[in-house]
């Protein structure tokens, strides 16, 4: 199939989703303020790019979830790719941190989010510590699942030749989870735009998420619609930009 075809047959829902939208919005749910149109999304996209917001600028508001966004990412991913290699080569560490992984997936991000907002108070350190909480877990398991696959052969050349811990690490552990990685950082980043503005709705003076609560709050669905479409639009470029090209780059180390 060529690439023309391939792009023609992933435009084709979207155009199909956006007619039935039209239709429904137009000749059936006509609620303007709650079911909105196409084209006064298309309006509210406009007007953010415009930096025009009822709370200030919106490039200011979209930095700010970005920021939280890409550190708490970058310190769960560091911190569940670390643990989960030592969790997949040693099984007691993985037994041990089984049932609290669980617990960080399983509760809902809104609890964890007003369990810290209560030991922390109103502060940047509550949406970020919330994140790495629930990003850190699935990047631990696809990681310790990485490492338990590895050849034992392998593993058992590295005892022989006494090869020492952050060597192993960095030249031996790393390469061969590569996949992993860069499937464990495309989940993690795309489950953090979903979550962080949840995390974000709190109280905090900027934020995407502050945006999102205050027309949630005057009953005007067009610009959360927009917000998540915006947001939608940025994680798919992000992955076919970044996190695509490299899995497939190192898809063909492995083949050659």
């Amino acid at each position: 199939m060529s690439r023309s075809h391939r792009l023609l047959l992933n435009a084709a829902p979207v155009v199909v989703g956006i007619g039935i939208w039209w239709a429904l919005t137009t000749f059936v749910l006509v609620q303007p303020r709650l079911y909105p149109t196409p084209a006064a999304v298309v309006t509210e996209i406009v007007r953010i790019f415009s930096n025009e917001g009822p709370l200030g600028s919106t490039y200011v508001h979209a930095a700010s979830t970005l920021m939280r966004l890409l550190v708490s990412w970058a310190l769960a991913f560091v911190f569940g790719t670390l643990l989960g290699v030592l969790a997949g080569r040693k099984r007691v560490v993985f037994d041990f941190f089984a049932n609290p992984v669980w617990i960080a997936m399983a509760v809902p991000s809104v609890v964890w989010v007003f369990i810290f907002l209560v030991l922390f108070g109103i502060d940047n350190i509550v949406p970020i510590s919330a994140l790495v909480m629930l990003l850190s877990a699935p990047v631990f398991l696809g990681t310790a699942e990485g490492v338990r696959a590895t050849p034992p052969d392998l593993v058992e050349m590295c005892d022989s030749f006494h090869v020492g811990r952050w060597q192993r690490l960095v030249h031996f552990y790393l390469p061969s989870i590569a996949p992993y990685m860069v499937a464990n950082a495309r989940v993690s980043f795309a489950l953090g735009i979903r979550i962080v503005l949840i995390a974000e709705v709190i109280g905090l003076p900027n934020g995407v998420g502050i945006l999102v609560a205050y027309w949630s709050d005057t009953l005007y669905m067009a610009p959360i619609v927009a917000w998540g479409i915006i947001l939608m639009a940025a994680g798919m470029a992000i992955d076919h930009l970044v996190f695509a090209p490299l899995q497939r780059r190192i898809r063909q180390e492995s083949a050659d």
